[in-house]
């Protein structure tokens, strides 16, 4: 057979990079071959994973390579009628800006206090390093309009320096500090602003009574008592995934052990039972249910973590007797109280209980 030339071949045909070719007579392109198509496809495969890995990447690298400005945009917090939320999280931004700023950082400050501009500021910026911090105290002054809020703040802040020989951990303090802010709402419920600067105040003391729990004197637990059995073993498969969960709760009630398994052992060292029991027997033991009766405690639990050092938990549940064993029918959401002046509150909707 009479091979042609590469010029000949050349003015029959021409190839594309996916593998068509065009007839130089008819003028169409020919179907590619088939090892074309696989080629083709694996490439645009491989586009396409390239784009959908390298997007997130691309749009992280787009948000930190934003250009930085002096001035903080002012946070955008709304408040509603009847919520504490909003003044509360918004004083919180607030007092931690105020308590990191120093000189040149008017602009952070007035985002929160508009007369800020006009401040002297002086030292470092985060010179005073701000940890914890919460509001503790929101009153509502004028409804949805106007509150005052009580902020508490753990701080690492710098100490006077005594001695020239003075480590870096004797230079530094960590204490707890209280600030009261006012906070108002525009007249449509709009963003937040504050009146004022942070007041610093002296911890927060009250003499309203104290709610108590609605429980006996916590007992011993004693392993020869069916409750205290049931409670064991409910907790080792609740927080240690030892055992079946579903052996020790009433049937209709949601729970599921917590996982992964935070503790390797759980065991249970004092009960609480409600105030209404009454240990007939007089030794500390629940005993056995008589029937179907539904019993509220609060359980301690000493819980081994898998470095085998120990962590004191309590549990608000309920029992329920059922064939003449205890089962756990919920983990109440919080224990009974009583205050001085109001009878025992009904408990909470337990968090876990069963559907009525």
């Amino acid at each position: 057979m009479k091979r042609r030339s590469r010029k000949e071949r050349t003015r029959h045909e021409v190839v594309d990079v996916a593998g068509q070719e065009l007839d130089e007579q008819s003028g169409w392109w020919t179907s590619p071959s088939t090892g074309s198509v696989a080629v083709a496809t694996n490439l645009v495969r491989r586009l396409a994973w390239a784009l959908l890995i390298s997007g997130p990447l691309l749009g992280g690298w787009a948000i930190v390579s934003q250009p930085s400005t002096d001035a903080t945009p002012a946070p955008v917090v709304q408040s509603s009628s009847g919520d504490t939320t909003g003044p509360g999280g918004f004083a919180e931004m607030y007092v931690a800006a105020f308590l990191r700023a120093g000189e040149g950082s008017q602009g952070e400050l007035a985002a929160f206090y508009p007369r800020a501009e006009d401040l002297e500021l002086g030292g470092k910026p985060d010179a005073v390093q701000v940890g914890q911090i919460a509001a503790v105290r929101v009153k509502e002054v004028a409804s949805g309009r106007y509150w005052s809020v009580t902020v508490a703040v753990r701080v690492l802040e710098p100490a006077a320096k005594n001695t020239a020989n003075s480590t870096a951990s004797e230079q530094s303090l960590i204490r707890m500090r209280f600030f009261q802010v006012p906070v108002e709402a525009d007249r449509d419920g709009g963003p937040l602003a504050a009146l004022a600067l942070p007041a610093e105040i002296s911890a927060p003391t009250g003499s309203a009574p104290k709610a108590e729990l609605a429980y006996g004197a916590p007992l011993p637990a004693q392993a020869s008592d069916p409750a205290v059995a049931t409670l064991t073993e409910f907790f080792a498969a609740y927080l240690s995934g030892s055992g079946e969960l579903g052996r020790y709760i009433s049937p209709g009630t949601r729970l599921s052990s917590v996982r992964p398994a935070p503790y390797r052992s759980a065991t249970v060292t004092q009960v609480a039972v409600e105030n209404t029991f009454q240990d007939s027997d007089g030794d500390g033991r629940i005993g056995a249910p008589a029937g179907r009766e539904r019993l509220r405690l609060v359980v301690d639990v000493q819980a081994a973590r898998p470095d085998g050092i120990a962590r004191p938990l309590s549990y608000a549940l309920t029992l329920a007797g059922r064939d003449g064993r205890w089962e756990v029918a919920a983990l109440d959401a919080t224990p009974q109280i009583t205050l001085p002046d109001l009878p025992a509150t009904p408990t909470a909707a337990p968090s876990n209980s069963p559907a009525q």
